[in-house]
């Protein structure tokens, strides 16, 4: 989440970074890519930067939906490709350029696309980052497509921060994670707003929801940070959501946990993912265990982030996103920006026992 450096500077400072966080223990996954991502930098573009997935399976094959800059390397616009795979694993670019472009927006780059199929049509919620000097950093949109490939920026602003200091959401929103339950589609989102007492701003995630694509609820709250990523040792909450319908009529929400590392570069990162499950997609339940953390493969110690969940042959498949600590980027930049430092990971687990043996 380019949000990152904006989060930086409210918490800046020049002292001796404090401790990196001990972080709990993950789950066993069945599989995961350690060694390196399955999508790599420079893979398929030239100084390609992938992050920000979204996976969907159609017509016999997976499509996913990620981002990368496309002018300059780490630098806007940062904007939504699009991609096939027959296994999830090797991917080809398709089509070969961005879906959207910021011109006749009020953003630099469009970011972190959540899509699903609701009433007969491709949505694609995603964040738009506004210029620098703003008086927030971004909002939420939401694009359209009739085949997921040829797109249209329906709202260019679906939600904005309230810019009440007080409020949950008083600061910014954005990264929306999109899904259809019972003919309506709900957007999860992150929010960030003011701590009481100090320390680092608190993000929680929130939600809206529609029948038609047109009309919004109002946005509420749903899940803040529980006892797992206690403030006092540094957690500021909870990013990058994506959720999964089940039959039963519940929600899995997947969503990565932010930590503050005062004087550290950079002070916020996303160190975990996290899932947890609710009856009526409002109220959640979290895991006791983070799903994966940064100390899960070798090449994620700087981030592990933006994770993009999907049932498939009786198992739950989630990609990511991450990169190596900063100072470990150097050999991406020596290559031309090109390597396994940064980009998308995939891994496997076994299904969770449902609710009264409701399929999830």
């Amino acid at each position: 989440m380019r949000a990152a450096l904006t989060l930086v500077a409210l918490v800046a400072g020049c002292a001796q970074p404090d401790p990196a966080p001990v972080l709990p223990r993950a789950m066993a996954a069945a599989s995961v890519s350690a060694d390196a991502p399955v999508i790599a930098a420079g893979a398929m573009r030239r100084q390609a930067l992938w992050n920000d997935p979204s996976v969907l399976r159609e017509n016999g094959r997976y499509v996913l939906y990620m981002t990368s800059s496309t002018d300059a390397p780490f630098e806007p616009p940062v904007l939504p490709f699009r991609a096939v795979s027959a296994d999830g694993v090797r991917w080809s670019l398709s089509p070969e350029g961005p879906l959207l472009s910021p011109a006749g927006g009020p953003y630099v780059s469009i970011e972190t696309p959540s899509v699903v199929r609701f009433a007969g049509r491709h949505w694609m919620a995603f964040t738009g980052i506004y210029p620098k000097g703003g008086a927030s950093p971004m909002a939420i949109g939401l694009a359209v497509s009739d085949d997921g490939v040829a797109w249209r920026v329906a709202r260019w602003t679906l939600l904005t921060a309230s810019g009440r200091a007080e409020a949950w959401d008083g600061y910014l929103v954005g990264e929306p994670g999109a899904v259809v339950l019972g003919g309506r589609m709900r957007i999860y989102f992150s929010a960030v707003g003011a701590r009481d007492g100090g320390g680092p701003p608190v993000q929680s995630i929130g939600m809206v929801e529609s029948g038609d694509g047109v009309h919004f609820s109002a946005p509420r709250q749903v899940l803040v940070q529980g006892p797992l990523y206690p403030a006092a040792k540094g957690y500021a909450g909870y990013a990058s959501p994506a959720a999964l319908a089940r039959e039963d009529g519940g929600v899995d929400l997947f969503y990565s946990v932010a930590h503050v590392r005062r004087h550290a570069d950079p002070e916020w990162q996303q160190v975990a993912i996290h899932h947890a499950r609710s009856a009526d997609g409002i109220r959640f339940i979290e895991d006791a265990a983070p799903l994966l953390t940064r100390d899960s493969t070798r090449w994620t110690d700087g981030e592990i982030l933006a994770p993009a969940p999907l049932i498939d042959s009786g198992a739950l498949k989630l990609w990511f996103g991450g990169h190596v600590a900063r100072d470990r980027l150097a050999p991406l930049i020596l290559q031309g920006v090109s390597g396994p430092e940064f980009g998308i990971g995939l891994a496997t687990f076994p299904l969770p026992p449902s609710p009264q043996g409701a399929k999830p």
